[in-house]
């Protein structure tokens, strides 16, 4: 069930289409006949890290503010190490997109 979930908010990412991606998390925060609580931490780091890889500053945001803030305090011990990395991607990923304008 998480890699689903993961699969269909990589798309919403691709696209660059954050009220789907809004829409399916709340969806699934809001549901509860699951047969099994998803997986929070690891859909967030799979998640923030693509969005921080395509360059979704954006999305990127909305996690941050809006999602890592309602996680129990020892999931966001366990994902606070993905921010700094994700930094890096975000710039990497601008950057990427200035050369493509130029060449």
């Amino acid at each position: 069930m998480d890699l689903e979930i993961i699969k269909e908010a990589k798309l919403h990412v691709e696209d660059g289409n954050l009220p789907s991606l809004q829409e399916q998390i709340c969806t699934l925060l809001n549901t509860s006949d699951l047969p099994r609580e998803p997986d929070w931490p690891l859909i967030f780091h799979k998640v923030y890290l693509h969005s921080c890889l395509k360059g979704q500053h954006e999305i990127v945001n909305w996690l941050t503010n809006s999602i890592y803030p309602i996680m129990d305090p020892i999931q966001k011990i366990a994902l606070r190490q993905i921010f700094s990395y994700g930094r890096q991607l975000l710039i990497k990923a601008d950057k990427l997109k200035q050369l493509r304008k130029c060449g």
